[in-house]
């Protein structure tokens, strides 16, 4: 049977027969560390990909040996040669974070790319914060909602809470027509995955000739419409995302990554959205100039992504900020008109 071992997020997934050590985000002693280690070397030394990574673990956390990212890097790549998805991802980490090697975005983001098109969730969330970022891949906001929704869909909470930030910067439309097919190619030729009708909001991911990438709101679903079954064909995120401001540094306002050696953050839990105050109040407690920064912008009446939308501001509109919560803006435009804006939406 398979031997699983998780630490500080690390998975050690141990080809041996016999009982199952779960340590669930707990850290091994070193007895057990050695243990782990004694069957785990030789088969790594015959070429198993799994025990190649584990030993990447182990060096890496420093678990009954001394830490040393080289040698971590050595066994993850060994592994990763045979195209095993955590190792790819955790090279990637390796890469991002200098450990082992100096750091290197461009090669991050290839082994987050590798790992995330092998399955390995953490590497499709990570990805899509790269694409976010425009680090190591050029900023695509469209590829970013499309890699976080295939992480989402597998249970990733990161990218749970990374997409609707995402999408709300995206245009967005709705399916016209019933029983429309939504396909896994800009083809006829392509297979079905699933039909839409009218009742169906989408966000516009990609442009290829007569066909939009789109993902479905309700279920972060992701496939390709051709374009005269959609009700409006704005310019979607593939292109727009290459002239929006970047995402603010400050880590309150930038979407989560996957770390390997922790477990996701869990969701920050915002209050009740507060009723608008007077204007003589706003006036009192007004604070910055700002813009709005992308294309198309829903304005909520909380700060929350599960909040209302009010309605939708377009890019430069002219807003002040009244108040902050969390990630979010309060603002007014020079309509007078109030709402809520993620900030990474706002620019200078």
């Amino acid at each position: 049977m398979t031997t699983t071992v998780t630490i500080r997020g690390f998975l050690l997934a141990l080809a041996l027969t016999g009982a199952a050590s779960a340590l669930a985000q707990e850290a091994p002693t070193d007895d057990e560390a050695q243990q782990i280690r004694e069957r785990t070397a030789p088969l790594a030394a015959q070429g198993n990909a799994s025990a190649q990574y584990n030993m990447g673990v182990l060096y890496d956390g420093g678990y009954g040996v001394e830490r040393n990212y080289e040698t971590a890097m050595e066994w993850y790549r060994r592994a990763a040669e045979q195209e095993y998805a955590k190792a790819e991802h955790n090279l990637g980490i390796m890469y991002q974070e200098g450990h082992g090697t100096e750091a290197d975005p461009d090669r991050a983001a290839e082994w987050f790319r590798r790992a995330a098109e092998h399955g390995e969730p953490a590497a499709q969330n990570n990805l899509a914060v790269m694409y976010v970022r425009g680090q190591g891949v050029p900023r695509d906001l469209g590829q970013a909602a499309k890699w976080a929704a295939r992480a989402a869909e597998a249970g990733n909470e990161s990218a749970r809470a990374n997409l609707p930030h995402i999408a709300d910067a995206l245009p967005a439309s709705r399916i016209e027509g019933d029983n429309v097919n939504i396909r896994s190619e800009p083809s006829r030729q392509a297979r079905v995955l699933r039909q839409a009708d009218g009742s169906d909001e989408v966000v516009l991911l990609a442009r290829d000739g007569d066909w939009t990438q789109v993902l479905f709101r309700n279920d972060n679903a992701v496939g390709w419409v051709a374009n005269f079954l959609l009700a409006e064909v704005a310019a979607p995120g593939g292109d727009a995302a290459q002239s929006t401001s970047e995402v603010s540094s400050d880590a309150s306002q930038t979407p989560r990554e996957d770390r390997a050696t922790s477990a996701p953050a869990s969701d920050r839990e915002t209050s009740e959205p507060a009723d608008d105050a007077a204007p003589e109040a706003d006036e009192k407690r007004a604070g910055p100039q700002m813009h709005i920064g992308q294309d198309v912008v829903n304005v909520r009446r909380g700060p929350s992504t599960g909040a209302d939308i009010a309605f939708k501001a377009e890019r430069d509109e002219n807003v002040t900020v009244l108040a902050e919560e969390a990630d979010w803006r309060r603002v007014r435009f020079e309509d007078g008109r109030t709402g809520w804006v993620a900030g990474f939406l706002l620019a200078d």
